[in-house]
């Protein structure tokens, strides 16, 4: 059996493959634009949490729910702040657990997940934590077959994670019981990165890395169907990487999802017949407004494409291997953040930039996370920084 090799795409992908220190990459990344800001994009408040995610590729997102914003480092700070001032409520530090004394970090991944009044998250240890939101108490701890690097789904009583291994595990949300769990084949090499599974209609949805969607009930993990997205092509086995890794997108009865080396597909939810497809290649999440959908491919460009028709309404390279993150749909604008910690305000109808602004040296990673007339931004320093709407 061939051991399975994960693919760091940020790390590798991103910053242009290089054959030492002293050589040119091959992507070099553009220059920055010259442009004049036209926004007033200052921070309502913005604190520091813990380490951040360092330079490790991280899927490592905060999360709105209420009056407040909770955020996490990799090392093991978790903490709650009030969504209008920034002030910290209660800070917990995980690396303190008893679970986590043989770690040398807690080493914590998976995007927040809040439901129930808790938070639910997992780490590269494969350990998935339930928290209550209320006080910061640890409510429950479960390991799990594979590192958790993607957000859990939680719903029905249950907090299903997708782990690298290509494991789909189901907890009880109050116990942290397995309640099931399906397994899948995973290719020996694949991206890493997992897609957040998405449940609906009593089923879970997820991203594989054999280019295929799959669906499964929710109740008991048995398996409804998969769906073809992408199709191994090419001599070399990174020619051939087809991983779903993004989170699929539901509007109305429509599903949308994207495939590394694959492309972008637009199929019936409930019957799965395809409705188009385009040529689109990316691991980033998709955004949405409700009409249309906003890539940002492999290749940092970003683009606008109609979610009925699936017709390009415009398209934006002005970023090429800036390792562009996945976007945000902000009032008029679309925001995305760079690996030079530069966020980007793009008009939404246009695609024209508008703005831009550096939160942190160190580096964005994960899309902004918008919530009212807030939006979210934390860098790989850190640093979690609220802006109003300009």
């Amino acid at each position: 059996m061939r051991k399975q090799l994960i693919l760091m795409l940020p790390l590798v992908l991103g910053l242009g493959l290089s054959a030492c220190s002293s050589s040119s990459p091959v992507a070099p990344a553009s220059p920055l634009p010259e442009i004049k800001n036209t926004l007033d994009t200052k921070a309502r408040w913005s604190t520091s949490v813990g380490n951040g995610v360092g330079d490790f590729y991280s899927q490592l997102s905060p999360v709105v729910d209420g009056d407040r914003v909770f955020a996490a480092s990799r090392d093991g700070v978790l903490a709650a702040y009030a969504r209008d001032s920034g002030d910290r409520q209660w800070k917990l530090r995980l690396d303190k657990l008893d679970i986590n004394e043989n770690q040398r970090s807690p080493r914590i991944s998976g995007g927040l997940t809040a439901a129930y009044g808790n938070l639910y998250f997992g780490s590269e240890n494969g350990v998935v934590y339930a928290v209550s939101q209320s006080d910061g108490k640890v409510l429950w701890t479960r390991e799990v077959p594979g590192e958790v690097l993607a957000a859990p789904a939680v719903d029905e009583g249950k907090v299903v994670v997708h782990t690298s291994a290509g494991n789909l595990v189901a907890l009880d949300a109050v116990s942290g019981e397995q309640q099931w769990q399906l397994r899948n084949e995973q290719p020996s090499l694949t991206l890493r990165s997992m897609a957040t599974p998405v449940t609906v209609g009593g089923a879970v949805l997820y991203g594989r890395a054999d280019g295929r969607l799959g669906v499964a009930l929710l109740a008991n993990g048995q398996p409804v169907r998969d769906t073809r997205i992408a199709s191994p092509r090419g001599a070399t086995e990174l020619e051939r990487m087809v991983d779903v890794a993004a989170k699929p997108v539901i509007l109305g009865d429509i599903l949308f999802t994207i495939a590394y080396n694959g492309q972008l597909t637009a199929h019936q939810l409930i019957s799965g017949q395809e409705l188009w497809k385009r040529q689109y290649q990316g691991s980033q999440d998709l955004s949405t407004d409700g009409r249309q959908l906003y890539i940002s491919d492999s290749r940092s460009h970003l683009f606008a494409v109609d979610a009925r028709s699936g017709m390009e309404l415009w398209s934006n390279t002005e970023l090429e291997n800036r390792q562009l993150t996945a976007s945000a749909v902000f009032g008029d604008y679309l925001v995305a953040g760079d690996g030079e910690g530069y966020l980007y305000w793009f008009d939404r109808q246009s695609g024209v930039l508008k703005s831009l602004q550096r939160i942190d040296s160190d580096g964005l990673y994960v899309a902004p996370v918008v919530a009212g007339d807030t939006l979210y931004v934390q860098s790989r320093g850190g640093d979690l920084v609220a802006i109003g709407q300009p």
